[in-house]
């Protein structure tokens, strides 16, 4: 692949998430820019944001025009939202291939991230929203793209099991604290949601009471160092369906 601003051939590096997920990105090593698949970005300490933009960019110019996405040929467009301060620029492909960051800009962002959480949190400000803080995923569902579900009925139950990703996308972990955390995802369809903890908490929270697609909750009450694990419960269209296990951990 090439780099969405000056063309030149993308290196990739492997990085780990602050999930312990690993992962690759595309490194311009002409420009310096870094091309990140959707919501990578989010998932990045500041130390690994710090150490990938470090690289020392053959070149200094910076092409005036939009980045195009190397996977698909699109331009690709500013993101001009709340989650991105008006002093950082990230550049999002419109078929949700990947955000591209010009050199510094990632860990400018991360910087930014971690300065609006913090502000939330030395004020006791509530973080509403998810999408406030975190690089927005385009959600894209296509006739050719989602598969068909699959439910298994229990019974009588109008309780059933799904393939997740034809439903909703990954579910979001994004840390506020040690002891509490943001899940956000977004679905296929309207629906209302809850999650229910399987290990870690005995609690079932309400996510969307009514009816919507992206849908974000705050859990608090944590401990640290603790591994967690809960379904997704959705309502679409009068039918409940449960996904299979999540996990994530606590720092």
């Amino acid at each position: 692949m090439t780099c969405p601003h000056c063309s030149y051939s993308l290196s990739f590096i492997a990085i780990e998430t602050t999930d312990g997920q690993p992962q690759n990105i595309d490194e311009c090593l002409n420009c310096g820019g870094h091309f990140l698949p959707p919501y990578v970005a989010n998932f990045l300490s500041i130390e690994t944001a710090k150490n990938v933009d470090s690289v020392i960019p053959k070149s200094k110019t910076v092409p005036a025009t939009h980045p195009i996405c190397p996977k698909c040929g699109q331009t690709m467009s500013s993101i001009k939202d709340d989650s991105v301060p008006g002093t950082v620029t990230v550049f999002t492909c419109p078929n949700n291939h990947g955000d591209f960051f010009p050199k510094n800009q990632l860990l400018n962002f991360k910087k930014a991230q971690l300065a609006k959480i913090y502000y939330h949190k030395i004020w006791g400000i509530p973080l509403k929203s998810a999408f406030a803080v975190i690089i927005p995923l385009l959600i894209v569902f296509t006739a050719v793209a989602a598969l068909p579900t699959v439910i298994k009925q229990f019974g009588t139950s109008q309780e059933s099991r799904v393939t997740a990703s034809d439903i909703l996308t990954q579910p979001l972990i994004t840390p506020i604290s040690n002891t509490q955390v943001l899940i956000s995802f977004s679905t296929k369809s309207p629906a209302t949601t809850q999650i229910r903890f399987t290990e870690g908490l005995n609690k079932t929270l309400i996510v969307s009471q009514i009816p919507q697609v992206n849908h974000l909750v705050s859990v608090d009450g944590l401990t640290s160092g603790t591994l967690y694990k809960y379904v997704i419960v959705l309502t679409i269209n009068g039918n409940t369906t449960t996904t299979p296990e999540y996990t994530f951990a606590t720092p």
